[in-house]
């Protein structure tokens, strides 16, 4: 009879090689998300008409002139072309509300 032993000596070096390369990746990602990010403070090619999105200040800007004119639309009260070759209008909330009434009545 042979003296070996019918259980086969462990393989570590597998484990080992998948350990490092875990830890690894894991100092990866945390150089990556150490990285610090620099904002944009001057764009190459940027439109003139695109300058307000390089600030905050121009983004709030923007987005109080957009909320001034969306009420303004609003309160007015009044019609208007959004889509002349499409037929879409604007009309007061009240007009619509009636009109979607009138249309769901005659459905019944």
């Amino acid at each position: 009879m042979s003296n070996s032993s019918s259980n086969p000596a462990p393989v570590i070096w597998p484990l080992v090689v998948a350990v490092l390369g875990v830890f690894a990746i894991f100092l990866i990602m945390v150089g990556l998300a150490r990285t610090p990010v620099t904002p944009i403070t001057s764009a190459v090619n940027v439109p003139e008409d695109q300058q307000w999105r390089l600030t905050s200040e121009g983004r709030k800007d923007r987005l109080a002139e957009m909320q001034g004119s969306a009420q303004s639309a609003l309160e007015d009260g009044s019609y208007a072309w959004i889509n002349e070759a499409n037929g879409v209008v604007r009309i007061p909330v009240e007009r619509a509300i009636e009109l979607t009434l009138a249309e769901i009545n005659a459905e019944r």
